[in-house]
């Protein structure tokens, strides 16, 4: 894909993504307070990030890791050991990434509201193995609830650390979409 040659700075990417969801509160509401399918509310997010990040691919549920299929070693499986060898196939929410290369910037897990405890670790999980699997190496591990009112937004940083950007995100939706 020709264009922006380099992976955006963190700065960049906080601000392009928050743009997104708040495009997504703007005019996809209905979506949202209407509890449609989750699918139906990534593929508009998916459309709004693609306006952010023009140069890049973005895709729902991309299971492809060049002409494989995506996999994760032990993903659901709390024992992660590293001579693992079973892995299991993985279908991200939301990829922005180069298809075809290895250049993946975020991967997102979007839930409507929160879920189970399990299913938000595992979607947490999820993300940091994509960030750190040598085989993916994505800049950006993003989880997002899209709660109607009250939305949330976690980025995977590495080391275990996740950096909170809900009250920004919060601040936007509540200025741009709510009047202030």
């Amino acid at each position: 894909m020709v264009g922006e040659p380099n992976y955006p700075a963190p700065a960049d990417v906080k601000q392009r993504v928050i743009a997104a969801v708040v495009k997504l509160y703007r005019y996809d509401y209905e979506l949202l307070n209407k509890d449609a399918n989750e699918r139906s509310i990534t593929h508009k997010l998916a459309e709004h990030l693609q306006h952010e990040f023009a140069y890049w691919h973005v895709d729902c549920e991309y299971n492809r890791q060049g002409g494989n299929t995506k996999r994760l070693l032990k993903l659901f499986d709390e024992r992660i050991c590293p001579d693992a060898i079973e892995a299991r196939t993985v279908y991200p929410d939301i990829n922005v990434h180069r298809r075809g290369t290895r250049q993946n910037l975020i991967v997102i897990e979007v839930k409507k509201k929160y879920g189970s405890g399990s299913q938000v670790k595992a979607d947490k999980q999820k993300l940091k193995l994509f960030a750190e699997d040598s085989g993916y190496k994505y800049e950006h591990g993003l989880f997002l609830i899209v709660d109607p009112k009250n939305p949330t937004l976690e980025r995977y940083q590495g080391n275990n650390i996740w950096e909170d950007w809900s009250q920004i995100l919060c601040a936007a939706v509540k200025e741009l979409v709510y009047g202030g």
